[in-house]
């Protein structure tokens, strides 16, 4: 695994709309999947601003949990908001908004952090950059170790790419590259 909101957006978080590369709600997800929630499978594209539903291993080794994703915003980040920090020449920082809530039945682990990737042109995947604590305008999702069933987190991630690179799409990603799920700008 690998480590890794002011948006107003209204999630359906006990129901994520599909599409058809999603999955029923049945017993081919490895646990009881929550009453109205849809799964959708790795490789499901959305639009920024859509939610959708994936399992997730449980923190317990139990079979799995649900989990409710969104991105609510893809943003190039003023260079003004972090004249205080130190940039690398030629690096654009980008602000995703992003939304994780567990639907259930178990906690959800996660010990290396949220797995969020930019997908950038070239077929790269930038992690999230680390921010300090009080650097409140693109605060991280509040998301410890592991995520409580019934928790939800929103919060933004602050990614640097090369200026002039193309953002092609937003990723959680939980395992390997098949395990990915996008949201395209």
């Amino acid at each position: 695994m690998r480590a890794l909101a002011a948006a107003v957006l209204l999630f359906a978080l006990t129901a994520c709309s599909g599409g058809d590369t999603e999955k029923s709600s049945d017993s081919t997800a490895g646990f009881k999947v929550p009453a109205g929630i849809t799964l959708s499978e790795p490789g499901t594209e959305k639009k920024v601003g859509e939610s959708l539903a994936i399992g997730y291993p449980s923190a317990d080794d139990e079979a799995g949990t649900a989990l409710a994703l969104g991105v609510t915003r893809v943003d190039k980040a003023p260079r003004r908001d972090l004249s205080l920090y130190r940039i690398p020449a030629g690096m654009q920082p980008y602000y995703v908004r992003v939304m994780v809530g567990n639907r259930g039945p178990a906690e959800a682990s996660f010990p290396e952090g949220l797995p969020w990737w930019l997908h950038v042109a070239g077929d790269t995947l930038t992690p999230a950059t680390a921010v300090p604590g009080r650097f409140a305008t693109c605060a991280p999702p509040k998301v410890g170790r592991t995520l409580a069933a019934g928790a939800t987190a929103k919060g933004c991630l602050l990614f640097l790419v090369p200026r002039g690179t193309a953002v092609e799409s937003v990723d959680f990603q939980p395992g390997g590259v098949t395990t990915a799920v996008r949201w395209r700008p």
